[in-house]
């Protein structure tokens, strides 16, 4: 990547910076914004051709997953479990696994080439939803606040349930004759595990301690939780663990241990929140230079056709099986079943099969997921602003809004 290609990135950022509050309420979403100027800049050849695997490019978007992975798992409140995770547990527990099966079945029938166990990694691999393709889903004040946390919980957890569920998949379609499968839990999940949580209650004692004795700045906190959840990925990838869940299981152990210190979280999550909003639309430009532009050919009949149902009947028939009994009216109901946005978890998950050697139809399996979520990128993109207004004004209309039990905020 020369001094071109850093110049139209970063006067690319610059100048979305300058229009971001302007373009919050408009069809124009961040994603598609960038995603749109990575096709422009390869087509105008800033943005040269690169071999994406092992290229910075990859590492860019990896430890950008990393850290949504640790600052996402960080903010999960299990004192509120009971009260407040109804409907993200049935997105979770019920609509995912669901999702999961469903995708796998159409992939199957649509590409039969694939096999069963390369179908449900095409599955696995489009099941996490990512609320930054849509952030008027899950921002705008007027939908119920129990609607906006449920799809915003999920985004943010599903990715860490899908990944597992991805390393055993591609375990097994890689497997060579008599591989044993614990070695498969011991080195990526297990290692993975002790890694997290090792660094993840390390770092929240440690900032704690120093807290307490005012030895540390508190822009020097923030930064230096950006060197754990990095720090975390890195290590449990070198010992030959999954990094992703090394980061999650940290965030997780770091939310967790502060809770119990009644330590505020608030300037850490404000923090990350805007670093991964900077990687987040940095990725987008990557995904459509690099992997979108390149791969055009891949729109064909069968993949746009798996796109169009990947995001709407596989995801919209398990959510509204899994809010069986809650009494959601159906405008709700469409409304979580469709804005569930497939991105960045979507886009590394591709690159983690990619660098698996020996998985059949590796290429086809990576060419529907870049169709899909350039598919979501757009439609998800356009729609967030318009049905997030709509379903609010029917709420509004509502004598007991959305019929949630919940007021807007």
């Amino acid at each position: 990547m020369g001094i071109e290609s850093a110049i139209y990135i970063g006067a690319a950022l610059f100048a979305y910076a300058l229009v971001s509050k302007r373009l919050a309420s408009s069809p124009l979403s961040g994603p598609l914004i960038f995603a749109t100027l990575g096709l422009v800049g390869y087509a105008a050849g800033v943005l040269t051709p690169i071999v994406v695997i092992d290229s910075p490019v990859v590492l860019v978007l990896e430890l950008t997953l990393a850290l949504l992975l640790f600052f996402d798992a960080s903010k999960v409140q299990f004192r509120s479990w009971d009260a407040d995770m109804d409907l993200p547990t049935r997105l979770l527990a019920i609509g995912m696994p669901l999702t999961i099966v469903l995708g796998a079945v159409v992939a199957y029938v649509v590409f039969p080439s694939v096999g069963i166990i390369g179908a449900a990694i095409m599955a696995t691999i489009l099941a996490p939803t990512d609320a930054a393709l849509g952030r008027a889903v899950v921002s705008n004040p007027g939908v119920p606040v129990r609607i906006r946390e449920a799809l915003g919980i999920e985004s943010g957890l599903n990715d860490g349930i899908a990944l597992p569920i991805l390393l055993f998949l591609i375990t097994i379609a890689s497997a060579e004759e008599g591989l044993a499968l614990w070695s498969f839990f011991v080195k990526s999940i297990g290692i993975a595990v002790v890694v997290g949580l090792v660094l993840g209650l390390g770092a929240a004692f440690a900032i704690q301690f120093a807290l307490e004795r005012s030895w540390i700045e508190r822009n020097w906190v923030r930064i230096s939780l950006v060197i754990v959840a990095f720090g975390t990925y890195i290590i449990a990838d070198n010992l030959g663990g999954s990094g992703f869940i090394a980061a999650y299981v940290a965030g997780l152990a770091f939310g967790r241990l502060l809770d119990r210190l009644n330590t505020p979280k608030e300037h850490f999550e404000e923090f990350g929140q805007e670093l991964g909003s900077l990687l987040m639309m940095t990725s987008f430009l990557f995904f459509g230079a690099y992997m979108l532009a390149p791969n055009l050919a891949a729109f064909t009949a069968a993949t746009v056709f798996y796109a169009v149902m990947s995001l709407t009947a596989v995801r919209m028939i398990p959510v509204a099986i899994s809010m069986i009994g809650t009494g959601l009216a159906p405008p709700t109901i469409a409304y979580l079943g469709w804005f569930g946005p497939r991105g960045l978890a979507s886009i590394v998950f591709a690159g983690v099969l990619i660098e698996v050697a020996g998985v059949a139809q590796t290429e086809l399996v990576v060419a529907v997921v870049i169709v899909t979520v350039a598919f979501s990128v757009l439609l998800h993109g356009v729609t967030a602003p318009w049905g997030a207004n709509k379903y609010a004004a029917w709420c509004a209309s509502q004598p007991d809004p959305a019929q949630e039990n919940e007021t807007p905020a």
